[in-house]
């Protein structure tokens, strides 16, 4: 058993579906004894036991200390909906919707849909806090440390989803 399985065995957070951000797709020829072929390699990839922080609408990345707020671990391992047959930049990516999808065991004890304070402008991985008028943003624009993290951007509903610990 690998050291990350023992983490994630003792962690016991809600798993949330995201999508993985993972850097640039580079399809690659492989030669193997199964038969030729092609294949993504991905620039930055996340694997099962890494952890991850928000980075976007419930996309993820590996956690690298100042890339976002870490929400927990990957939970499975990441897979295509459809694999990529072309090259991608990230930024490409992201717009085309070619990201892997998996499980991240959050280190949270909720994760729900709130109503926000209108006109917040609430981005994910900002920490929120509850006011008569619905979540904002906590002081420093978001940045300030709080037990709720927002997962989606905030949008014309004024709704958003956050990870409460």
């Amino acid at each position: 058993m690998e050291e990350n399985e023992t983490m994630l065995n003792i962690f016991k957070g809600i798993i949330i579906p995201v999508k993985a951000v993972e850097g640039t797709i580079t399809i690659t020829e492989t030669v193997s004894v199964t038969g030729d072929g092609k294949a993504p390699v991905l620039s930055a990839p996340v694997k099962q036991g890494d952890a991850v922080a928000i980075t976007g609408d419930l996309q993820v990345e590996k956690a690298t200390g100042s890339n976002g707020t870490v929400i927990g671990f990957v939970h499975d391992h990441p897979e295509y909906d459809v694999d990529p047959t072309k090259n991608y930049t990230k930024a490409q990516a992201i717009s085309a919707d070619m990201l892997r999808k998996c499980g991240v065991e959050t280190v949270f004890a909720d994760v729900r849909t709130v109503d926000a304070k209108a006109s917040e402008s609430i981005t994910p991985g900002m920490y929120v806090e509850w006011s008569a008028d619905g979540f904002k943003k906590t002081a420093s624009s978001g940045t300030t440390k709080s037990d709720a993290i927002a997962l989606t951007t905030q949008g014309t509903d004024n709704l958003i989803v956050v990870g409460l610990k």
